[in-house]
């Protein structure tokens, strides 16, 4: 009897993280569906929205339509990704965490070039050190180079799990925190722009809920919040 209840818990146990690892969650919640972001200035102030349109690519891959709007409802820049499930971890294209504002000053022109990776464990715990990533992307405009950006995100750390609300909902998410770097050459000319990120991460969705940036100097730059789910 002290055997089977033994072996009753572990199953209990072992059963909500056995979900965890499968890729079949994430994928069948985003799947068609449309996530409405709302972009904050450090006063709570709104500067625009970004749309995130997925769509099922295979079992393992969903593809993303990011659309970023300015506060007048005017669509002023897009760009296409992919979220990889492998398993184990959820495999996320950097160009979704390119910061509002460089979005917003690129506009219409395109980000190109090889696709890199930030990786988040399905099995995500507060104390954990997660991968740096890299990447340098061609910034063109009708097929004309125009320059380059490279971001690299470091310093990841997942700190603890909270429940986040939103008006798009509640979401058990991981508060991950870590150091950005984006440096946009224009003309041969770049300067460096250092943050740093707190963001609310939800492996059902894999994306973050909520995001906090701050300057080099601590000092709150804006906020993204995930407002609505179609």
């Amino acid at each position: 009897m002290k055997k089977f209840i033994v072996t009753a818990i572990a199953v209990s146990i072992l059963m909500p993280l056995a979900k965890a690892q499968s890729c079949s969650e994430f994928i069948n919640a985003v799947n068609g569906k449309k996530l409405v972001y709302s972009n904050k200035d450090a006063k709570g102030n709104e500067q625009g929205k970004f749309t995130y349109t997925s769509v099922k690519k295979d079992a393992s891959t969903v593809s993303y339509h990011t659309e970023v709007i300015d506060k007048n409802g005017k669509s002023v820049g897009a760009s296409d990704s992919e979220i990889k499930c492998s398993g184990n971890a959820i495999s996320i294209d950097m160009k979704s965490f390119m910061p509002s504002s460089s979005a917003k000053q690129l506009g219409k022109m395109q980000i190109t070039g090889e696709a890199k990776y930030l990786v988040y464990p399905l099995n995500l715990k507060a104390g954990q050190t997660l991968d740096d990533g890299s990447m340098t992307m061609n910034i063109t405009n009708n097929g004309s180079q125009m320059g380059e950006m490279q971001m690299d995100i470091t310093n990841r750390k997942v700190e603890q799990q909270e429940t986040l609300t939103s008006t798009a909902g509640s979401f058990d998410c991981f508060r991950i925190s870590y150091d950005a770097m984006v440096k946009m050459k224009m003309m041969g000319i770049g300067f460096p722009v250092h943050m740093h990120v707190i963001e609310w991460f939800s492996p059902k969705l894999a994306r973050q809920i909520k995001s906090e940036t701050y300057t080099k100097n601590g000092k709150l730059a804006g906020t993204t919040e995930l407002v609505s789910i179609n």
